[in-house]
């Protein structure tokens, strides 16, 4: 089974790691930004169920559904599926890359070396 969470699917979690649980009404009214029909919305949910990333309760005739992957953990899983994909799992090439293209300023690259230190003093 695919576990993977396509950008569309993002977007129904996003709504629940705002506010939680909702209902489809409620998370299509976040996310009415996309124009999205209802129809669409609640394939997004279905699959979001099918993957295990939502569970929901019944609460009379609704079904009120909440994430069962935090956004840290979906933020995790997005920069490790990334790093493989477009760096072959190296920090380091990523950040040679963005060193070729990109200007980074004093401040980003005092805030990189503060995140070094910390990584490399003992837990």
């Amino acid at each position: 089974m695919n576990n993977s969470i396509s950008k569309s699917e993002a977007k129904v979690l996003q709504a629940l790691w705002q506010k939680s649980p909702l209902d489809g009404k409620q998370i299509a009214a976040l996310i009415n930004a996309e124009s999205w029909s209802y129809v669409t919305i609640k394939t997004l949910i279905n699959r979001l169920l099918k993957k295990g990333h939502l569970s929901f309760t019944k609460d009379g005739r609704r079904y009120l559904y909440r994430a069962e992957i935090s956004k840290k953990q979906y933020l995790e899983n997005e920069n490790t599926q990334f790093l493989q994909r477009l760096y072959a799992g190296s920090i380091s090439s990523l950040i040679a890359s963005f060193s070729e293209h990109e200007e980074i300023s004093k401040s980003e690259l005092d805030e990189i070396k503060l995140i070094i230190e910390k990584m490399e003093k003992p837990s």
